[in-house]
């Protein structure tokens, strides 16, 4: 694939890395325009990789190259902030051009891809996942983090009476009857991390 790549008059290919650990240090010191990573990577996941990158905010646009093009992994990719998603199936041509594409500030999906992301997206429509207001986010977060009633009324400087109708209203919404079950059903819904 590297040796593909720099006949090409249009990509400058400045490193390579063995594994994630790696790939992220040489990202991290030479800031490239674009990082071709495939996401199955020993040391350090390709997701891994692109989760640092986008909490160190570095400006390297990502596209990443995987056998895996499961619906999961496709919508895990995009959420972490992925510019781009191929096939390894993709000949080296559609590589090379989906590079030059996503350096120019394109986004790259294939058809496959794509398809994925659909039906990852309407699995999450179609799913119970009740909708809790904001605050009630706030509030079940916080129980998440250990905190009492009354810190949590301090916190976000309101009435302990009202912090006790969001946790009614979050436990009414989730189907549970105490703070454990919430938090545990909130994390397995992905409603919070």
């Amino acid at each position: 694939m590297v040796a593909a790549l720099r006949q090409r008059s249009d990509i400058d290919v400045v490193a390579s890395a063995a594994d994630g650990a790696e790939a992220l240090r040489l990202v991290t010191e030479l800031l490239p325009d674009v990082l071709l990573l495939d996401y199955r990577l020993p040391e350090m996941t390709g997701a891994d990789v692109l989760h640092a990158i986008r909490r160190d905010h570095l400006r390297t646009r990502v596209l990443i190259l995987s056998g895996d093009t499961a619906s999961a992994s496709v919508y895990a990719a995009v959420q972490a902030g992925v510019d781009g998603f191929l096939s390894k199936d993709a000949d080296r041509r559609s590589i090379g051009d989906a590079i030059v594409s996503v350096a120019r500030g394109g986004t790259i999906l294939t058809p496959e891809a794509q398809a994925a992301l659909t039906l990852e997206v309407r699995g999450r429509v179609q799913d119970d996942t009740p909708v809790l207001s904001p605050r009630e986010r706030e509030v079940l977060k916080m129980m998440a983090e250990g905190l009492s009633g009354p810190e949590i009324a301090a916190e976000l400087q309101i009435g302990t009476a009202t912090v006790k109708t969001h946790t009614q209203n979050v436990y009414d919404k989730l189907d549970v009857s105490e703070r454990a079950a919430a938090v545990a059903a909130a994390l397995r819904r992905r409603i919070i991390e």
